[in-house]
């Protein structure tokens, strides 16, 4: 190497120290910025621990438990921290997690050294203290819902709600949407898509597609509910089961346990203008005789309006099928149905077939499948008839508009059977997969039952509350309202959906003049069939 290159050398030698000191400096800040973005979320970890720990401060202060006091079994519940907790709830649990139907509710339990001790009345208890657990949620002083789980541990619950709900219900609770809110810290959002389209498609939604947290659904579809295990059992508080009829909550009870809160109860009357009909027929017989005579005497164009369609309606005629001695399932000696016996083609369900076919198109014109819902609604609003048979849904169209209207039972036939229509209960149900199930149990028991909630549903809907106690918004509705309880309710059967559309298609085919005797067999048959799945 010359004197020459010494230049050279020197400059890629610094060249070279200037590359490696380079990427000796790119190493260090590589692993100083490893170690500051460890710090970094270290950091965060431990203030969002820190954030957690004081967001759940007071929450873990409150406490339930099983055990004893003064030789009674029951449980304890416990606030330890310095404010009050709101909205309390206790589910006791039996060894294997599943509820004995004991729950209790407090609206808030205050500070205190002391716990609060809840007797558990008449549930057996095996020996020890240790045979049961207890659930517990409550909201806490900043707001938030928690739940302190059987086994002790603490989980926030989030505050938001869907509820699938038919149209005509929604217009009610969708109004107190924002009081909700304000009540209890969470968002209710509504959804009506499927919900008034037939059961069968309805599941399939709910199934397939639903993020629903609590659907509000007829008591007969309970059944089917159950047995693709879509819904969850409730458990309500004593008083909060006291407020309901007896006959509302076994409605919504399927083998002993209970899948849903009444709302609204419905049933067919016979919704009578008092201008034309001013005394109650004691007969189906007397009522025909004297609309006959109003109608030939020009003041009515029909002798009754009774809704049937062109699909047909067999909730609306039932009370005439049974009064002439028809019936599809026997009553057990519990009040249950037993459907191992189909009853349509037994000799006095065929008369009950011909009675109805006297009374169709072949026979007197008064059950015509021209004659839908708002075509009775409508003949009995302009005044043109003296009588309907109907549902509470006339309610809505009628309430406001008829002075004179009065509501009483459907008559029976002259010799007959008492009319006995079909009783329906729409509940408040849990979907059993439901992302926030344990806060609409617990906050919609308490919301949905006030009497001015009610009120507003039963204003909607046009059906009387399941409430006991709660004053009717009509005085038609007043006297609907027993009619409810003395009916009988729609079997929750599985495929009761499946047997309603053979007793539509029976309907239909009665009405518009088939013989009786082949229709009883048919239709018995295809309910038959239907049950053996």
């Amino acid at each position: 190497m010359g004197m020459g290159d010494v230049p050279e050398w020197i400059s890629a030698f610094g060249t070279l120290f200037a590359v490696v000191f380079a990427a000796s400096a790119v190493v260090v800040n590589r692993r100083t910025y490893r170690i500051e973005s460890e710090r970094d979320r270290v950091d965060a970890a431990q203030r969002e621990k820190q954030r957690l720990l004081a967001r759940q401060h007071q929450a873990t202060l409150v406490s339930a438990w099983w055990g004893e006091r003064d030789g009674r079994p029951g449980a304890f519940v416990r606030n330890a921290s310095e404010t009050p907790v709101h909205q309390v709830y206790l589910t006791v649990l039996n060894r294997d997690d599943r509820s004995d139907g004991v729950k209790f509710h407090f609206p808030v339990v205050p500070p205190g050294e002391a716990p609060v001790f809840c007797p558990a009345g008449p549930v057996p208890v095996p020996a020890g203290t240790a045979a049961f657990r207890v659930k517990l949620c409550f909201t806490d002083a900043g707001g938030v819902r928690w739940l302190r789980n059987q086994y002790g541990r603490i989980t926030e619950l989030e505050p938001t709600l869907r509820v699938k709900c038919d149209s005509t219900r929604i217009a009610a609770l969708s109004t107190f949407k924002g009081d909700f809110n304000a009540t209890y810290g969470a968002d209710v959002t509504f959804d009506t898509s499927s919900l008034d389209a037939p059961q069968e498609l309805f599941i399939r939604d709910l199934e397939q597609n639903s993020t629903a947290d609590a659907l509000v659904c007829p008591h007969d579809w309970i059944g089917e509910l159950v047995q693709r295990d879509l819904v969850e059992s409730m458990v309500l508080a004593d008083h909060h089961r006291d407020l309901f009829h007896d006959w509302t909550l076994s409605a919504l009870t399927v083998d002993g346990e209970l899948y849903g809160m009444p709302t609204t109860v419905d049933t067919v009357a016979l919704w009578r203008n008092t201008r034309l009909a001013p005394v109650a027929p004691r007969t189906l017989d007397e009522l025909i005789e004297h609309g006959s005579a109003l109608k030939a005497g020009g003041r009515a164009d029909e002798v009754l309006a009774v809704r049937v369609g062109p699909t047909g309606d067999p909730f609306q005629i039932w009370p005439l099928f049974t009064s002439a001695g028809g019936w599809l399932f026997k009553r057990s000696p519990t009040g249950g149905w037993e459907t191992g016996v189909v009853g349509l083609d037994t000799p006095e369900s065929v008369r009950a077939f011909a009675r109805l076919r006297e009374l169709g198109e072949q026979g007197l014109g008064l059950l015509r499948r021209s004659t839908g819902r708002e075509e009775a609604f409508d003949l009995f609003l302009r005044g043109r008839t003296p009588y309907l048979i109907s549902s509470s849904d006339a309610f809505l169209h009628l309430g406001g508009r008829v002075s004179t209207l009065a509501v009483g039972p459907v008559p029976p036939f002259e010799g007959g059977r008492r009319a006995r229509g079909f009783g329906l209960v729409h509940g408040f149900v849990i979907r059993k997969n439901a992302a926030n199930k344990i806060v609409a149990q617990d906050l919609f028991a308490d919301y949905l039952t006030h009497e001015r909630v009610m009120s507003a549903l039963s204003r909607s809907s046009g059906a009387p509350t399941a409430l006991r106690d709660a004053p009717a918004i009509h005085p038609a509705l007043a006297d609907f309202s027993p009619l409810c309880g003395s009916a009988d309710p729609m079997p929750t059967l599985p495929r009761m959906g499946q047997v309603w559309r053979v007793l539509e298609r029976a309907e239909i085919a009665v009405v518009s003049g088939a013989p009786a005797d082949r229709v009883a067999r048919e239709a018995a048959a295809h309910v038959a069939e239907v049950l053996r799945g």
